[in-house]
This record gives structure tokens, C-alpha cells and sequence, in this order.
């Protein structure tokens, strides 16, 4: 039943993101890699606190005066990432990567010196209008309601610099926090992931926790929804 739901849904959104994939290039443009796979920004001469404060002030706006006070949403229901980043994505209960990180290296070839690195944080539907058609789209062919929505990416950070991890590679596990006003336990729960481009992809929920949401993605960068229907 849910096979068969989710290629309705693909079916549906993938036109709409035709339609939408030439303005698809402006994706993410509120977040701190805009890019495609190979984009990357420069923490050389940076301490972390530094780093930080930089994504925080992209990503939101915002001002901080000291790491303490940004956001760490690096755990999940008491399971911690297995990765290092910047876990900015306050709009879910925490996001940890399950993959443990030697296999995540391993299976996208990283150098010596190099070391997986992932970015969250949260997804703005005004800036990011096509990826939010997308999404809309796909959760209507569905018959789903959409929750919240961050920005992912995953990639490596070699020489001080950050830069994606191709999309076409291995798959990673990720858990997510449904946060208590969205979370049902008498509904099915989805993620609709949108990339750079318009390609659109419904993840299905591999956990029981009626609290998370636990899937397979790749590495690169996209938009998350969690969806329930």
C-alpha cells in the first residue's frame, strides 16, 4: 500500500517539478551552500565559534555572541549523531545521523585528512518558493499534511573547507524528532525530499517511534518535509 502511494506521489510531483525545476537553481538560497555538489565555503582562519556564528547569521538572521547559545539538536530521543556539523534545525525534536561515520567515509571514498560533515538548519518557504511548490504538490497527491521542513547537507570538510558529497552514493540513515504538536500515532509518516534541480523523492519511515521519523538518503543537499497522512 505504501509502495503503491508513493509512486502515485512521485508520478504527481515529478511533473510539477518540471514545471518548477528551471527556477530550482535558487534553492536553499536563505542557507549558508547554495551550490550544487562541489560548492563549498571557507572556515580557513576560523575558529568553530566563528563558523558558527556565520551559518547562524545566514541561516536566520540572527545574532549570537557565544556558541552556548546556539541551538544543539544533534540528538534524537537520547540517540546522539554520529556526525560533527552545525545542527541548526530547531523546526524538528533534534537530528542525528545513524550511519556511523567510518561507513559514511568509507562509502563515499574520503581522503585522508578528510571527515564527513553535515549542515541542518531551517528550511524558509519564502525564499526557497519552488522547492515549497514542490513540496506542496507533493504532499497534495498524497493526501498528506506537511510539518516541518529543514535543509540538509551532507558533505566533507577537507582543508578547512565544506563542500557536498555527491547525491549518487550510499545511503546514510538519518532519525528526526516529530515535534509533539505534529506527531500522531494513528497516522503513517513520510518525508518528501526535494534536491537542487527538482528531483523529488517520498522516503519512507523505516521506525516504529510514533515520535521520530527514521530514513535513508544520500549524501549532497535538499529540502526535508515530514508529511502524515
Amino acid at each position: 500500500m505504501k509502495a503503491n502511494l508513493a509512486k502515485r506521489v512521485m508520478t504527481c510531483a515529478l511533473a510539477g517539478a518540471l514545471v518548477v525545476g528551471s527556477s530550482m537553481s535558487a534553492f536553499a538560497s536563505g542557507g549558508p551552500s547554495s551550490g550544487g555538489s562541489g560548492s563549498s565555503n571557507s572556515s580557513s582562519g576560523k575558529s568553530k565559534e566563528e563558523v558558527v556564528q556565520t551559518v547562524v547569521q545566514e541561516t536566520s538572521g540572527g545574532e549570537v555572541s557565544t556558541v552556548a547559545e546556539v541551538p544543539n539538536t544533534s540528538a534524537v530521543a537520547g540517540v546522539k549523531s554520529s556526525l560533527a556539523g552545525v545542527y541548526l534545525a530547531t523546526g524538528v525534536n533534534g537530528t542525528a545521523i545513524t550511519t556511523p561515520l567510518t561507513t559514511i567515509a568509507d562509502s563515499y571514498a574520503l581522503a585522508a585528512g578528510e571527515r564527513p560533515y553535515v549542515r541542518v538548519y531551517n528550511f524558509d518557504g519564502k525564499k526557497s518558493t519552488a522547492a515549497q511548490v514542490v513540496i506542496d504538490s507533493a504532499a497534495a497527491a498524497l493526501g498528506a499534511s506537511v510539518g516541518p521542513v529543514i535543509n540538509f547537507e551532507l558533505g566533507k570538510i577537507s582543508g578547512g573547507q565544506f563542500s557536498l558529497l555527491p547525491a549518487e552514493g550510499a545511503a546514510v540513515h538519518v532519525k528526526l524528532g516529530i515535534p509533539k504538536s505534529f506527531a500522531q500515532a494513528d497516522k503513517t509518516f513520510a518525508i518528501i525530499c526535494v534536491r537542487p534541480g527538482g528531483a523529488v523523492t517520498v522516503l519512507e519511515d523505516i521506525d516504529t517511534d510514533p515520535n521520530t521519523i527514521t530514513f535513508a538518503t544520500t549524501a549532497g543537499q535538499g529540502a526535508y518535509a515530514i508529511v502524515k497522512y
